[in-house]
């Protein structure tokens, strides 16, 4: 009968539970940590989540940053709860922020433009970029939305071209108020050479397709990059999962949007 010195015994059971640290460790790089932060043009406390590549832990790499924004009812918890969400974001090395964010944000006050403009245009990418190791450069840096959190990307696309390099604005919230007027005059702002790349996409159904096609045939007057997908469905879950995650298969591309050594 063969015997076993305790040194044997001993590599043995550390080969035999070193999987189950592995597994450990994919899950937690799997779970969206919410984080906190003071921020000045918010007025008080900023929450969000942050959602990091699978080897960010095991790796000396630099990567892309999405931030990701939801719609007026929700908060930084809505994508990570979905069920296909935190396990596809942790594949894919990028790193995804998600911002709780009210509705009263995205109101200009005054003279002064709307908060969220602050805090997404300078605040929070300047945080992210300080606490994480993140490519700084434009075209490794995308904001997307869907609903309210669709109008929100599109007007930081809009508004900062030097900040994001791509705009994923899915059932976006574009006809509300006097945001259309608003938009139009961004986008004759926007030059080719340096604006941001477009992916709209809402349902058929929805009530703010109407918008979303004219904001696609302002920036084709402009020569601006996009794509237009116009698929079944409403203003839900069944629209927004699938462009969530072909607005992600897009970025995939996108010259610029690589982890970097």
């Amino acid at each position: 009968m063969r015997t076993f010195s305790r040194q044997n015994v001993a590599l043995l059971t550390l080969i035999a539970i070193f999987p189950a640290f592995q597994i450990a460790f994919a899950q937690d790089s799997r779970t969206a940590r919410t984080v906190r932060m003071e921020s000045r043009a918010l007025g008080g406390q900023a929450v969000f989540a942050v959602l990091l590549p699978v080897d960010y832990d095991t790796s000396s790499a630099r990567y892309p940053v999405l931030y990701l924004l939801h719609g007026g009812t929700q908060n930084h918890t809505a994508f990570p709860s979905r069920a296909w969400f935190p396990r596809d974001v942790s594949e894919r090395r990028m790193i995804v922020v998600m911002p709780s964010l009210q509705p009263l944000f995205f109101t200009a006050r005054g003279n002064s433009p709307a908060p969220v403009e602050e805090f997404l245009g300078r605040e929070l990418p300047a945080y992210i970029d300080s606490q994480y190791r993140t490519v700084n450069d434009r075209r490794a840096r995308a904001v997307a939305g869907i609903s309210m959190g669709g109008y929100g990307a599109t007007l930081l696309g809009l508004k900062r071209p030097d900040v994001f390099g791509a705009v994923g604005a899915i059932s976006a919230a574009l006809s509300t108020g006097a945001r259309p007027g608003n938009l139009a005059a961004l986008v004759e702002t926007l030059s080719p050479e340096t604006a941001p790349y477009f992916y709209i996409a809402c349902g058929v159904s929805d009530p703010v397709i109407t918008a979303s096609r004219e904001l696609a045939a302002q920036l084709r007057t402009r020569r601006i990059g996009l794509e237009l997908q116009e698929v079944p469905g409403d203003h839900s879950w069944a629209v927004w999962d699938p462009q969530v995650r072909a607005f992600f298969d897009v970025l995939a591309k996108q010259p610029g949007w690589n982890a970097a050594p």
